[in-house]
Order: structure tokens, then sequence, then C-alpha cells
């Protein structure tokens, strides 16, 4: 063990006697109660509202894009630019092996936004919808790839007819939306080979990673299986359509990481902490993710980062995946936020980010917010030309059921990124588990050195 895994473990230590306190069990009933089914919406504002609650709950900062940018740019901005809502669309797959809890998981999620006032769609599996017509994988043999080609096909119908239903309460209704996706447009992109997926994109030239992985949704939960780690809760009872055992679970749950591996914004929710706290820790993921803050309260995974000294060969690397990231900083109304937009890419087709950094209570607030080609064009008008422009070739992959994206600066860049290599994942302190085949030279999760924001600072 390193000595940065060992200084994790004994803090860790100390934070799970912490987490044996009743304050934390407290908080995490305060938690679950904004996700009661049988709660009332004047009792879920009570709670949110009570001054003495130790969970408390903020609402992010203005989304819109307005609301940095200079009164000259806005003026130039094409006219359907959505400039005076601070509402948003979030859009959540939940995935993984069979009986990892994406069931519980939809259910609290959805209960807890209805009961904070937001408007909720669930999106059912497509798979489920079409098996439990009496379709068996193994009775269709050759036929497959045309059975997985359909699914995929009426998938995405299913979700394109929903977001349109969500774009009505957002735009027309000024109302903050959650989509829920039970399973996503790459699910079924796992149970291809890779040459009947190859195959199927040919057939369908839109088709393509970037657009159905990282453009279709805002943020990606994978919840392992039951057969990794909690054999003894494993489970088909619940879903009929199911027949898988430990070992083709785990196999199926392997695939589909695999599949999503590459999303900007994917979280793995593993079986290290009782079925109750996963389910938790699922809920704060989507929170984080939107720029709900809960103070007092943290169950979750957090973002550790790790100098790396060099990169190895390819082949010393399990599955991954390239892309090509640009970032730049925006000019900013206010010294206290950090705007920032980021095009990734692979191939030559991209997606785009706007990203809000704040201060709120103490506590570091990024809200993100995908927007399309013409916005962040838009954008790149109000670059801050006292920063340089950072460019990185970023390669995502898991390793042991933990997700990782490896960051190597290119040239151009600011002096002070020549060579550097950063290592960045989400997980519990506990938890943490550093790639053996890397050489971790420090961890710099809190060294402000390591901020994108200074190392592209150009000197006065």
């Amino acid at each position: 063990m390193s000595s940065i895994e060992a200084n994790a473990s004994k803090s860790a230590s100390d934070e799970r006697l912490e987490s044996r306190s009743p304050i934390n069990v407290i908080q995490l009933n305060k938690l679950l109660k904004l996700s009661n089914p049988n709660l009332k919406k004047s009792q879920s504002q009570s709670i949110i509202n009570d001054a003495n609650d130790d969970l408390e709950i903020d609402e992010p900062i203005d989304h819109s894009i307005s609301a940095l940018l200079t009164q000259q740019t806005l003026s130039a901005a094409p006219a359907q630019t959505d400039a005076s809502s601070n509402k948003r669309i979030h859009r959540v797959v939940l995935t993984g092996g069979p009986c990892a809890g994406k069931t519980t998981s939809i259910n609290k999620i959805k209960i807890f936004f209805e009961n904070i006032g937001w408007k909720v769609f669930c999106v059912p599996e497509t798979a489920t919808i079409l098996l439990s017509s009496g379709i068996y994988f193994y009775e269709l043999g050759k036929h497959t790839i045309d059975f997985q080609e359909n699914l995929l096909k009426t998938l995405l119908q299913i979700e394109d007819s929903i977001n349109q239903a969500a774009k009505h309460y957002y735009k027309e209704k000024d109302q903050n939306v959650i989509i829920i996706y039970d399973r996503g447009a790459m699910d079924p992109v796992a149970y291809l080979d890779e040459e009947d997926w190859e195959i199927l994109k040919q057939r369908n030239p839109t088709w393509n990673e970037v657009d159905l992985r990282d453009n279709r949704y805002d943020q990606i939960i994978h919840l392992i299986t039951a057969a990794k780690g909690a054999e003894q809760f494993y489970t088909l009872d619940n879903n009929i359509s199911r027949t898988e055992g430990l070992d083709l679970a785990r196999q199926l749950d392997a695939k589909i990481a695999k599949a999503w591996i590459g999303h900007p914004y994917k979280y793995v929710i593993d079986n290290c902490t009782d079925f109750e706290i996963k389910i938790a820790r699922v809920l704060q993921a989507v929170c984080d993710r939107i720029g709900l803050q809960f103070k007092g309260f943290d169950v979750g995974n957090r973002k550790r980062k790790f100098l790396v000294k060099a990169v190895p060969e390819v082949t010393e690397f399990p599955p991954f995946q390239d892309f090509n990231v640009v970032h730049n900083y925006l000019v900013s109304n206010s010294p206290k936020v950090q705007a920032r937009i980021r095009k990734r890419g692979q191939s030559n087709v991209w997606s785009y980010t706007y990203t809000v950094r704040f201060i709120r209570n103490d506590q570091v607030v990024e809200t993100y917010r995908q927007i399309d080609k013409r916005e962040y064009a838009m954008l790149y008008k109000t670059i801050d030309s006292n920063h340089f422009t950072i460019y990185k070739l970023r390669r995502c992959f898991e390793w042991k059921h933990r997700y990782y994206q490896l960051d190597m600066y290119e040239e151009p860049c600011n002096p002070s990124c020549r060579g550097l290599i950063i290592l960045t994942t989400r997980c519990m302190d506990e938890d943490l588990l550093l790639p053996d085949f890397l050489e971790i030279e420090k961890e710099i999760t809190q060294d402000p050195n390591y901020s994108m924001f200074n190392l592209s600072k150009r000197k006065k």
C-alpha cells in the first residue's frame, strides 16, 4: 500500500467512527425523509425550511448563459437563446448489472425531487418491456443483432417522446425537470459483439458513441450488481424477465460498465456500504451533479486528484476510451465566479459543456450544463485573454470496479503545464484504490497550484 493510500485509510478509519455517531444517522434519516412516498408537500417544505435542521438544501445559482455575459455580448447573441429562465432539465441514466438497486434508486430519486418541487419523468427499461412479451435471447440465434437494432430504435423513440414532453414543462411552465432513464442507449450495445455494433452503425449512419453516450445524457450512474460484493442479497425475484445467475450477472455488469466508459460524468456506486447507504449515495450523486448542496452530510463519493509521473504503454491499460478535450475560461461578471466552456470529442464528433464554479457557505460548488455548438460558439466570443486555452488528451477507463480519467496536457499550453499528467477519480475515502500500473507522485486534490484555473493563468 502506498503512503497516499495509507494516509487515506487512516483518515477513513476516523471517518468510519464518526459515521457511527447518532448525528450522521439523524442526517441520513433527514435525507431519506424527503424521499418518503407518504410525505406531503407541505411537510417536505417544512423539512427544507427548518432553521434548526442539520440538513439544508441550497439551490444552484442561475444556470442561464446570460448571467455571466456582458451586455454587449448578449445583444449579439441569437434571439432564440433562453436568457430569462434559471430552470433546467437534468437527464440521468441509472444502469448496472442485475439486482443492483436501480428500481429502488429510481423511486427514491423520483419522490425526493417531487417533494422539492421538480417535475419528474421516469423512462422505463425498454428491454424489459420487449422481453416481457415472451422473447428469449438464446432463441433468436442469428437474428439477435436485428432484435438489438430494433430495441435501440424503440428506446430512442421512447426517450425522444418523453424528452419532448419535458421541454414543455421547462419552457412553457418554467419548471425544473429531471428525467430518470432506467438504462440508456449504450446498454443494448453492451450485449453486442464489437463487429455487430460496427454493422449497426453502418446501417444507421447517425449512430455514434459521442452522440448516443455523451451528448444524450447529463449523468450516468452505474450501480454495481449485488453479485459483486453483496452476493448474499442477490435475487431476481423483482424482475420476472431476468434469469441471470451470479457469474453471468458479473459478466453483464462488466460489459455494461465498458459500454459507458467515456461519459464525462459517470459515477460508480459499489457495494462497500449497506443497501440503505448505497441508495443514499445514488441520490447524493444526482444532487451533487445538479448543484443541490447538503450541509453537514456526506455519504457519497468525492473527487480526488493525483499527479502521475509518466504514462505507461497502452498495453498496460484496461479497455479505455481516448478523447480530445479543449477548455477555455470566460470573462466573468464576478471575481468570485469562474466560468468555462469545454468541447470534448472523438473522431471529430464533439460534445459541449458550460461550467460555473463558485463558493457557497464555504463549499466549492460546480454546476454543469450541456450546450450545443451554436451556444458554444457564442460563449467562445467571451474567452478571457488572461488565460491560456488548455488542450488535453483524456483517457477514461475502469479498473477494479472504479472509474478513472487520466488527463495528459498537450501543446500549445502554458509552460507550467508541459508534460503534466493528472489522474482523477471519485471514491469514498475508505475505498481509495489507485491503479498499480501507474506511478503516482503525490495527491494534489487540495493543492491550488494544480487547479485548472491556476494552470491556465497567464503571467502578468
